[in-house]
């Protein structure tokens, strides 16, 4: 018995000698970490900045927009008449007046001849009557006759000689003609379709512009234009026409530029994108583009915080950043004009933001900040 209970005592010891063990390590462990995070700084984040800067840019409106033809037409013949002469093919470029079908005219001009017959039948009566009537040996009634029966025949045959030249059709004005519709020996009624006509040179580019930019717009102004379907080239115009309303409904206004079209790389219907520079250069405030984060909630940007003034710190002091809301307007290649939140001479982070928190303190680095230029105009 006496044995039993000394090893009673014995496991007692060693339980409470162990479970104190294992209480004493886990408070000295909580002490340990509170004080390491006590005196934890954490190291400096790694960034690239940029010095916010003041520019002279020009104001550039950029837009979208499609090429229209000046001048376009659908041709077709006045009269109704079968296809006797086709003078065109597809894809031609043809001169105002250039003839480009003929319909069957035989029976229009039978019946001109014999109207020219009358008309000079008419004219000889008319001359003797005119004659007759200078000596007194013809009524006047008789010569009034002859003169308007003279008069009509004429208009008759030039009415017939109307008909005969409506049934052809030429060109209206110098351009590119389309596809062909019509065959020889085709019956064509009045108004039918047998190609159209384009003028390709000049083309005017057709687009629509917010009401708050109408102030800076003037005829003649320059536009440059780029095409997706030609992204190595781009085209210079200028303002032609200005809409003197505005659409009530989407409050845009509707502008033309013309462009020469030279060499004919313009087709109508090609979409492209504009710019349009404006009147006269305006200072911003610009920074990198890249230094701008974007989100629903506002724009942002990393500020460097200086050091307080009057302070002395030593080689190693970092500075730390904090977020700043901004308002981007235009941009112009790598750089973004800003229109609130930044002053010139800031620093501000272009690379490295996704890392860092409000205070963070940073380290620049030489070796990867970021090169931009930005010119005096775009």
């Amino acid at each position: 018995m006496k044995f039993i209970k000394n090893r009673y005592w014995v496991v007692l010891a060693v339980a409470v000698l162990v479970f104190g063990g294992l209480w004493g390590f886990n408070l000295y462990r909580e002490h340990a970490i509170r004080a390491y995070f006590r005196h934890y700084v954490p190291p400096p984040v790694v960034v690239a900045t940029a010095v916010v800067r003041r520019f002279r840019w020009w104001r550039v409106i950029r837009t979208v927009g499609s090429v229209e033809a000046v001048q376009t037409v659908s041709l077709s013949p006045d009269l109704p008449g079968q296809v006797t002469g086709i003078f065109f093919h597809s894809g031609q470029f043809v001169r105002r007046g250039t003839r480009l079908i003929a319909l069957n005219d035989a029976e229009e001009e039978a019946t001109l001849h014999s109207l020219e017959a009358t008309v000079l039948l008419d004219k000889l009566q008319y001359q003797r009557q005119k004659t007759l009537l200078h000596g007194n040996l013809t009524a006047r009634s008789s010569y009034d006759t002859a003169r308007a029966a003279y008069l009509s025949a004429k208009a008759d045959a030039a009415s017939e000689s109307a008909v005969i030249a409506n049934m052809q059709v030429v060109a209206p004005f110098s351009g590119r003609l389309g596809i062909r519709l019509v065959n020889l020996g085709q019956y064509l009624t009045a108004g039918t379709a047998i190609t159209t006509l384009t003028r390709v040179a000049p083309l005017y580019v057709s687009f629509h512009l917010p009401e708050q930019d109408i102030d800076r717009l003037y005829p003649g102004q320059v536009a440059r234009l780029s095409l997706p379907a030609d992204p190595g080239r781009q085209f210079y115009g200028r303002v032609a026409v200005i809409s003197p309303t505005i659409n009530s409904t989407t409050r845009l206004i509707h502008v033309l530029a013309r462009f020469q079209n030279t060499h004919g790389w313009l087709k109508p219907g090609m979409f492209g994108r504009l710019s349009i520079r404006s009147r006269h250069r305006v200072p911003v405030t610009a920074i990198p583009r890249i230094a701008v984060s974007y989100s629903l909630y506002g724009d942002t940007v990393w500020a460097v915080d200086p050091p307080p003034a009057g302070k002395k710190f030593s080689k190693s002091y970092l500075p730390s950043v904090r977020q700043v809301f901004v308002k981007p307007a235009f941009s112009h290649g790598g750089w973004v004009a800003i229109t609130h939140g930044l002053s010139p001479g800031m620093e501000i982070v272009t690379q490295g933001q996704i890392k860092l928190h409000k205070g963070d303190r940073i380290r620049v680095d030489d070796q990867v900040r970021l090169s931009t230029h930005a010119g005096s105009h775009p």
